[in-house]
């Protein structure tokens, strides 16, 4: 817990500043869907990591660095809490949250993907027992994802604060390069 509270003091707003800076590659303007698409797109490096396999790699792509994985999935994750104003002040409420499993991000992510759904108006809305409004349900998966991702960090000794510089300093770099400066 305390590694994602100090990616959150210290990181969020370097990943939307990195977010917004990406906007000039971009050929739509991104919202929260779209940044659920790319979320999913991670996570599935993410697994691809973890779970490498001849059968479901994408063949020539290297996909194999789990610091920079998890540093993609906390970009989106920040994009997505900016772009829908998450309030993190409830962060110690999750204190016993020590959840660890990659599965875990999977049955969160599809609650998350069909609360927005609903938001957008493609599917019905239902009423979450023990949530308000849909939007204290998308803030709890949220915050529940980034913790989830710390504690995979740390299960793997990731330091995601270090690693997050390395992954902003390459897309920068990237970034660059793809408008010729």
């Amino acid at each position: 817990m305390k590694n994602i509270k100090k990616f959150i003091d210290t990181k969020l707003s370097k990943a939307v500043s990195l977010k917004e800076q990406f906007k000039v590659l971009e050929k739509k303007d991104w919202d929260s869907l779209t940044v659920l698409l790319e979320l999913n797109i991670q996570l599935s490096h993410l697994y691809n990591v973890l779970n490498s396999n001849d059968a479901i790699n994408e063949q020539g792509r290297e996909i194999d660095n789990l610091g920079d994985e998890i540093s993609d999935v906390l970009l989106q994750l920040s994009y997505l809490s900016y772009l829908e104003k998450i309030d993190f002040s409830s962060l110690d409420d999750y204190q016993n949250y020590t959840y660890d499993k990659l599965e875990g991000i999977s049955v969160l992510f599809g609650q998350l993907t069909e609360a927005f759904l609903e938001d957008y108006d493609y599917r019905f809305a239902k009423s979450r027992p023990g949530y308000s409004t849909n939007k204290e349900f998308i803030t709890d998966r949220i915050i529940k994802m980034f913790i989830i991702v710390s504690n995979l960090a740390d299960k793997y000794n990731i330091n995601i604060l270090s690693e997050f510089d390395t992954m902003y300093d390459d897309a920068t770099n990237f970034i660059k390069q793809s408008i010729g400066k």
